[in-house]
This record gives C-alpha cells, structure tokens and sequence, in this order.
C-alpha cells in the first residue's frame, strides 16, 4: 500500500548527490543510483580519448558531442558538462515534467548553456539539431533508460514501486524494449556516434550483446561491470 511512511528520503528532502553534485529532485523524475556515476565515468574517459593531443578550445570542430537519451533529472549530462568544459550535449526525455526538473538543476550548476533539453521519444525530434545546427553528429550517445522486465516491477521494493514514475522503470516484456527502439532509430536515422554506452539489469548482459549484434553487427561490443562486480553496462564502439 501506498503511504507516506514509504516516501524516499531523496523525495522528502528534495534532493540527492550524485557524482559529487547536488541534484533537485521530485516523484516525476527516478532517483539516480549509484552505479550510474560508472556510466558518466565511461562517457568522460571516453571523450578524453578522443583529445588527448592539444586543441583550440574556442574552436567549434573541436567540441565533443554527447547525446543522452532518457535524462530524467539530467544528472549524466550535467556530471559530463561539469567535468568536459569542451562538450555540447542535447538530453532528451518523453516526460516534460522531468524536463523541468532537469532544466532547473542545469541552471543551478551554470550549464544551461551547454545543454539542449528536448521532449522526445528517444531520438525523434533531433534531426534538425543534428544537421549543421547545435551539435555534429554525435562523438557519444548515453542511455539509462528502463530496463526492469513489467513483470517484475510489481516485486519492487515498496519505496521504488509506489513513489518513482512507473515510465522510468517499466522496460517491457524482458526489459529491453526501449533499447531495441533506440538501436533502431539509430540505425533508421542513421545517427551513429563513436562510441555508445547503456546501462542494463545485471541479468541481460548476453540479450543486450545479442540484440546490438543483430543491428549493429560491425560494432565492438563488450560488457562493463559495476562496483558489485555485476554486468551493467553495454559499450558498443562504432568504426566509422
């Protein structure tokens, strides 16, 4: 049953850290894990890689560019905007409402600049950003997005079942849904980046390598383990 007593102290107070950042919170947007901060720490490592020689900071086609799909809080691309000062990120998420909260801890931590938030269904409406506007086409593409089977989200724990966004947890019938949707449309819009990194359930590892297998069969794949030592992250390198 749904009660107060139950309420996240993240939800009460108002806020959380992550990736030793203060990030504002409320029940439209997931409570950022832990094991998540792995993911901005292999987006950064991986954008560092790619200016290791010396550049002009001021100018433009020397600025990496991140996508990150499913922002929620905006907590991956405001940890990655605050550690690359050379970055341009577009953050989307089919929730406006989490939009806002993502907009305001942007402007908290001085980003806003650097980060476009867009209403979207995954990459749906960012053709016209990515066509010589904001950004090139994408160095990094970041996803967290649902991946707990609907099945099993009625077994949550009470404090994730009955006060995080259902949106943001529920990824379908064996919790790959969204991903199989945005490995399609990166292929249908072909919007390939070097590199891209999602997080996984622990348990999907080798349908996660499958799946990238069957739309992206030239990538590099390889699985990623969190601080529990579980596999929660997919990186596929893209040769192009």
């Amino acid at each position: 049953m749904k009660t107060e007593s139950n309420l996240p102290k993240q939800y009460i107070q108002g806020y959380t850290e992550f990736y030793k950042l203060k990030f504002k919170l409320t029940p439209d947007v997931l409570i950022p894990r832990p094991e998540t901060e792995l993911l901005v720490e292999e987006t950064i490592k991986f954008v560092n890689s790619l200016t290791s020689k010396p550049v002009d900071s001021s100018k433009r086609a020397n600025e990496s560019t991140i996508l990150d799909i499913g922002t929620g809080s905006g907590c991956i691309a405001i940890s990655v905007a605050k550690n690359l000062p050379n970055t341009k990120i577009i953050a989307t998420d089919v929730s406006p409402k989490a939009l806002e909260i993502a907009k305001l801890n942007a402007k908290f931590h001085r980003v806003e600049n650097k980060i476009i938030f867009l209403e979207s269904d995954l990459l749906d409406y960012l053709a016209s950003h990515l066509k010589g506007g904001f950004v090139k086409a994408p160095d990094v593409i970041a996803a967290n997005l649902p991946y707990i089977p609907s099945a099993r989200v009625m077994l949550l724990d009470p404090m994730v079942r009955d006060f995080e966004p259902k949106i943001a947890l529920d990824g379908g019938r064996d919790g790959f849904e969204l991903y199989r949707k945005l490995f399609a449309q990166i292929t249908e819009k072909k919007v390939f980046p070097k590199v891209l990194i999602i997080e996984i359930d622990y348990t999907q590892a080798e349908l996660a390598k499958a799946e990238a297998k069957k739309y992206f069969p030239k990538a590099q794949a390889y699985i990623k383990m969190d601080l529990a030592k579980l596999e929660r992250f997919l990186v596929l390198k893209f040769h192009n």
